[in-house]
């Protein structure tokens, strides 16, 4: 099963918390997750780490985190901090 979970709209310190304990829990009950990115704009250094941290730990476990429809200026983003989707347990859909 993947669990199914949408960036907040503002991408905040407080929202990055809460967000964090999103995916705990998904991993922590053996679920994929899947982000929904589609209405993101540029993603924060910190949600990116937050993001790539997950899909290390989901891989470890045999799981995946998986972004979805994700926006230009997300991959943007991605691309400025030197992300490479070859190299990364994150998906980009």
């Amino acid at each position: 099963m993947v669990i199914t979970v949408s960036l907040p709209q503002f991408l905040g310190r407080s929202e990055a918390a809460a967000f964090r304990n999103q995916l705990l829990v998904a991993l922590e009950q053996k679920e994929s997750i899947a982000v929904e990115c589609a209405d993101a704009g540029p993603l924060p250094s910190l949600w990116i780490q937050l993001l790539h941290s997950a899909a290390t730990s989901a891989k470890a476990l045999g799981l995946s985190v998986t972004l979805k429809a994700v926006s230009e200026e997300c991959r943007e983003s991605l691309r400025a901090i030197g992300f490479d989707a070859a190299q990364s347990a994150l998906v980009l859909e």
